[in-house]
């Protein structure tokens, strides 16, 4: 799994390792639960941005990621499932909100699968202090959720089987095993 912000940035180079640019956004689709390609700032004679699709995408490294040679530059060649998507309203900042009004946090970054370009989750940041001890929570996709303008409301109450994303000083050194 990996998280949009660590994307966000990376280097970016075709499969004969010319530089091609860097990740200047991920483009998501909420309604498919996936992504959809990046787009690219490209450098040196190429000034611009440009699109990748998700299937020219070939290998996401820890350092940068492998693309096919074929990026889209011309709004014209931009798929309409693609166009959709990026009207699509970033939810990164939304307060998550239960049924009975109860704040559990606010949505920070998108987690994905780099193997599928499945949407694995949103990380939700709450207390500082919870967040420190116990890492922050994964809100999964398969919830039941209301996205309002600004926040999203649980149809349930039931917050524990939220997932816990690896991280936190309590997972960190072992506490409580």
């Amino acid at each position: 799994m990996k998280r949009i912000s660590d994307i966000v940035g990376m280097e970016v180079v075709d499969s004969k390792g010319n530089p091609m640019g860097e990740v200047e956004k991920v483009i998501c689709s909420r309604t498919r639960e996936r992504v959809m390609g990046i787009i690219l700032k490209r450098k040196r004679f190429a000034k611009g941005n440009a699109m990748v699709h998700y299937k020219d995408i070939l290998s996401f490294g820890d350092d940068l990621l492998i693309v096919n040679d074929r990026v889209l530059t011309k709004p014209s060649e931009i798929p309409p499932d693609i166009s959709r998507a990026l009207e699509e309203k970033d939810i990164t900042g939304y307060s998550v909100l239960t049924a009975e009004g109860k704040e559990i946090g606010a949505i920070r970054d998108t987690v994905i699968s780099e193997a599928n370009g499945r949407l694995e989750g949103y990380l939700v940041a709450g207390d500082l202090f919870e967040d420190l001890m116990k890492g922050r929570k994964i809100l999964k996709l398969e919830r039941s959720a209301i996205v309002g303008n600004g926040f999203i409301t649980l149809e349930d109450n039931n917050t524990d089987d939220m997932g816990k994303k690896s991280g936190g000083l309590t997972n960190l050194l072992k506490i409580n095993e």
